[in-house]
């Protein structure tokens, strides 16, 4: 009896875990929304409360800078999974280490870039 062989994605795990904290990401987003939504600015009547009420909505309904830019990664790495291009580093194109993929999934780098970027030494 003949075995038919699915391929399978090695990095199957690794994309599971990309999308689930790209949903965190963005579930955040939408219930600091929601909560922005909520606050009430009715009977404020000082400009400077209105400012700082004004101010407190835009804080909840941005992501913060952390988190916008680890979204990106996200996903430029779900991107690299549907291009074939996923494991290996964008700046040298050596593989990134299975360990290093598993505890850091959106990473571009392999861990020699990663210390040359931290320097400030990758273009």
């Amino acid at each position: 009896m003949a075995r038919t062989k699915t391929k399978s994605n090695p990095y199957q795990a690794q994309i599971e875990a990309l999308r689930k904290k790209q949903n965190e990401l963005l579930d955040s987003y939408e219930r600091d929304k929601a909560a922005g939504n909520a606050q009430p600015d009715d009977g404020i009547q000082d400009l400077a409360d209105k400012a700082a009420s004004a101010y407190s909505k835009e804080l909840n309904f941005s992501l913060s800078d952390t988190e916008r830019n680890l979204l990106m990664l996200i996903e430029d790495a779900l991107t690299r999974t549907t291009e074939g291009s996923y494991g290996k580093c964008t700046n040298c194109g050596n593989t990134i280490g299975e360990k290093r993929l598993q505890a850091v999934p959106w990473t571009p780098y392999c861990i020699d870039c990663q210390e040359l970027q931290e320097k400030g030494l990758l273009a």
